[in-house]
């Protein structure tokens, strides 16, 4: 396990009993577990110095994917399950192996949602995966030229404010 001390990022630090405390934009200052927190190895697309997040919640089924690193960057997220049912893809063994995904009950599924006036849209051609075992995660392009980039949310829940990250 890393130690939270030595990045230095973002305002981060270590408390008492394997907690995390750090500053954001949106939510002043928050406290996690310290096993809450997700790796990404190789980063999120656009932001590969930004190697961990953590899960905040909003309004379920949507949620936060928070910088741990860095207070102003966030993404709404959510399980596209939950809105697209249909939603299919295969993780590749390739990556199944860097995450070390053994059983298959150990991945999340995210998507980033972005808001658009008053309609909130699902990027299905690019999921985040999580292995929940380790809390390592990896930011996805599907080459499957059939899954959209932007796919209208067909029950828009109310959509976050601030859409801007």
């Amino acid at each position: 396990m890393y130690n939270m001390l030595s990045y230095g990022m973002g305002g981060r630090q270590r408390t008492s009993g394997g907690l995390m405390r750090f500053n954001t934009t949106r939510f002043d200052m928050v406290e996690i577990d310290d096993d809450k927190v997700i790796t990404f190895p190789r980063g999120i697309i656009g932001f590969k110095d930004l190697k961990h997040f953590c899960i905040l919640p909003y309004k379920e089924p949507v949620k936060w994917l928070h910088a741990t690193d860095d207070p102003d960057v966030a993404f709404i997220v959510t399980d596209p399950f939950e809105f697209f049912p249909y939603y299919s893809f295969r993780i590749e063994d390739f990556v199944e192996e860097y995450l070390g995904c053994n059983n298959v009950e150990d991945i999340l599924v995210l998507v980033i949602l972005n808001v658009d006036g008053k309609k909130l849209y699902a990027n299905l051609k690019s999921p985040i995966i999580i292995n929940t075992s380790n809390m390592k995660g990896a930011h996805l392009v599907l080459s499957d030229d059939s899954i959209p980039i932007r796919t209208l949310v067909a029950n828009p829940l109310a959509a976050p404010q601030a859409a801007y990250c």
